[in-house]
């Protein structure tokens, strides 16, 4: 599939790993056991409680040497709430790389003024459902990535969202709902087919209790490694629990 989109930048590419919003010590139990299989690059979920974020961050921050994070507020902040955040991380010393979404969706003022306040990148994910709002984002200089995801706008629309991103100066993230590896096949053939995204987060399937794919391409430690076989070269297991009928 990667071929039939253009096979632009066929190589291995790294993914972030994302921690959702716990306690201090399962935060960072999740960090250090992702830690351990290679994984540098932790999207936190942050924006539910900015002082606890705070201290989330600096515990792992103190745990695991060599990382960085990407802010995931899902709309959860305030601007000023964000500002908060972001003056605290720095001061512990972590390396924030990108706030992906920190505000609701159609706050693209608020979005504009921590990018330029915070002198950290922006990403929008939930502000660009549609190739319009791609539009509005880059008209308000809003972001400085755009998130795709193909569950949030479909396969045709998300490849008209990042070859308009790309023509328009913005960067590419790309990411996924809860997926498993058929549809995060289709995102990661974006990546390799088009090229131009420089922040991957696709690792959803492992989130998953199981892999239910066999084939197609695979994880080594956070390392996506691309397929030579047609399509996404991928077969489906039934799961143990599925019925069949006769």
């Amino acid at each position: 599939m990667w071929k039939l989109w253009g096979g632009a930048d066929v190589r291995a590419r790294e993914t972030d790993i994302t921690i959702p919003i716990a306690d201090l010590d399962k935060t960072v139990a999740l960090a250090r056991g992702w830690y351990e299989k290679g994984f540098r690059l932790f999207k936190m979920k942050v924006g539910k409680d900015v002082e606890e974020d705070i201290r989330r961050l600096a515990a792992v921050h103190r745990a695991l040497p060599g990382i960085s994070f990407i802010g995931d507020g899902n709309q959860g902040f305030s601007m000023q709430d964000c500002l908060t955040f972001v003056r605290g991380v720095k001061a512990f010393g972590g390396a924030m790389v990108l706030l992906e979404q920190p505000v609701v969706r159609d706050d693209l003022d608020s979005m504009a003024a921590i990018r330029r306040e915070t002198g950290i990148p922006v990403a929008a994910d939930e502000s660009v459902r549609s190739l319009a709002d791609a539009q509005e984002i880059v008209a308000r200089v809003a972001a400085d990535y755009i998130n795709i995801k193909i569950m949030k706008t479909g396969v045709v629309e998300a490849l008209e969202i990042a070859s308009f991103t790309k023509a328009s100066g913005l960067k590419l993230m790309i990411g996924g709902m809860v997926e498993t590896r058929v549809a995060m096949g289709c995102s990661f053939s974006m990546v390799l087919g088009l090229g131009g995204f420089e922040v991957l987060d696709l690792d959803t399937p492992l989130l998953l209790a199981s892999d239910p794919i066999t084939g197609g391409y695979r994880y080594e430690g956070p390392q996506l490694q691309p397929w030579a076989q047609p399509g996404l070269d991928m077969t489906a297991e039934p799961s143990p629990n599925m019925s069949t009928i006769e």
